[in-house]
């Protein structure tokens, strides 16, 4: 269901038209209620919007930057924000069949210059402002060489996208909308309700998603040897 298609509904639920919730105002609702739902759930599983980015390594480049909201990929498709960084693989060589695991580190542990470390045999990156600096240097042009692995916060909607979070948390988006549609048409009472069902639906999501991981659980076996 495309978000002009939420809108039509919602207008029809609330008794609204085009002059009390423009398309524009209505997008921008759902969009900051979205953010709002978005950073709630990274701050319980931030692992729930996890994703692998490919790109290609530049002979010779130490610097990429790293993706922004709605910035294009390689295919020119829209991509997400790089929220954080939780590792950076690389090929060294076009030949190279597997790729290899960079180690994190920033300027404060390093003992030398940084381009001292052209020549280092422990592979490493920096981050800082909004890109990566590889150590070291690539040397030469490899398609799809590096491999970022991160949380991605998700790009804008527009009245054409299709709403790719499932439809529970979507409601709650919904409920956040109404709040703001309320107060903008003065009706204060529906919109602290609305708002009160909103942060119910946060806790609920949150509740719901801390079960998401299944972790092993560390199981000693017995030694039974001495019954042989």
């Amino acid at each position: 269901m495309t978000i002009s298609t939420e809108l039509a509904n919602f207008r029809i639920d609330n008794a609204c038209d085009t002059t009390q919730l423009p398309d524009t105002v209505w997008l921008r609702y759902y969009n900051d209620g979205r953010d709002v739902l978005i950073d709630r759930i990274i701050e319980e599983k931030e692992d729930y919007f996890y994703n692998e980015i490919r790109a290609n390594l530049v002979s010779w480049q130490r610097e990429y930057t790293i993706p922004k909201r709605g910035e294009l990929d390689q295919s020119w498709n829209p991509m997400d924000w790089l929220k954080k960084i939780k590792g950076i693989s690389i090929k060294f060589k076009s030949t190279d069949t597997d790729f290899t695991k960079l180690d994190c580190s920033v300027l404060e542990n390093l003992d030398y210059d940084l381009l001292s470390y052209d020549e280092t045999t422990r592979p490493f990156y920096v981050t800082s402002d909004n890109s990566n600096f590889l150590y070291p240097t690539p040397t030469e042009n490899i398609t799809n060489g590096m491999i970022i692995y991160g949380i991605m916060y998700p790009q804008l909607l527009t009245l054409s996208s299709e709403e790719t979070l499932p439809d529970n948390i979507k409601k709650a988006i919904l409920l956040y909308v109404a709040e703001r549609f309320f107060t903008s048409q003065k009706l204060y009472n529906e919109a602290t309700i609305a708002g009160n069902k909103f942060q119910i639906e946060l806790s609920r999501i949150a509740k719901t998603l801390s079960g998401r991981n299944q972790w092993p659980k560390t199981i000693t076996t017995p030694y039974l040897n001495y019954l042989a």
